[in-house]
């Protein structure tokens, strides 16, 4: 055997060994757990999470709202022609539920044209209180967010689109009663609206990622 004949070796042990502190936090975490860790992160843009997010909370709320309504409708055996039909009466509940003011002529008439039997106004209240909070939590702790900045946009994005698809659902989601001249049900496009649904989307999605961001403030102060 020719002793200038070369082994192919593997890698050296103690590269095997090293591992950088700062990917385990220092608390001796599995080096494999801790990997696995930041893979289930999302490897997205900020703003393009935030943005699907948004649109897909207020989708969730608004299914809600449809199977709600559709459930109200078939155990009140009634179904009459002069009433909206179920996707524009999920709307105005989908917006109603977020506090923003259901109008006839510029008058506020709440739920009364449907939705007096008290159960659908109360659950339909908390369903966009349970969606924002997830949304908030799972946003933080799904998308691989590095800084205040890239928390700031993601959670920026989201309310933006929340708020888009709110309003593109305000100007579809009317009905206008049967009779002489009536006048049509909607909820308005103004400042109101904005406000509205805006504060609720900021309050309970700022909560959400807040409990989210709990455990890696806690590890930094390590």
């Amino acid at each position: 055997m020719s002793s200038n004949q070369q082994y192919e070796t593997g890698p050296s042990l103690e590269d095997e060994r090293e591992f950088d502190e700062s990917e385990d936090g220092g608390d001796g975490d599995d080096p494999t757990d801790v990997l696995r860790r930041r893979r289930r992160k999302l490897a997205v843009s900020p703003w393009k999470a935030g943005l699907a997010s948004g649109a897909s909370a207020l989708a969730v709320v608004y299914a809600v709202a449809y199977h709600l309504v559709s459930v109200l409708i078939a155990t009140s055996g009634t179904g009459a022609e002069d009433e909206p039909s179920r996707w524009i009466l999920a709307g105005l509940v989908t917006l109603g539920s977020h506090g923003a003011p259901i109008e006839q002529g510029g008058e506020p008439i709440g739920f009364a044209f449907r939705m007096d039997q008290g159960f659908i106004s109360h659950v339909t209240a908390l369903v966009p209180v349970v969606v924002l909070l997830v949304a908030g939590y799972l946003l933080v702790r799904s998308v691989r967010l590095e800084t205040r900045t890239d928390a700031g946009l993601a959670l920026g994005s989201f309310g933006l689109s929340y708020l888009a698809v709110a309003i593109a659902l305000s100007l579809i989601a009317t009905w206008t009663p049967e009779g002489t001249d009536p006048e049509p049900i909607t909820v308005p496009t103004d400042a109101s609206l904005l406000l509205t649904i805006g504060g609720t989307v900021v309050f309970f999605v700022a909560i959400g990622a807040a409990v989210a961001a709990v455990p890696r403030l806690l590890a930094d102060d390590r």
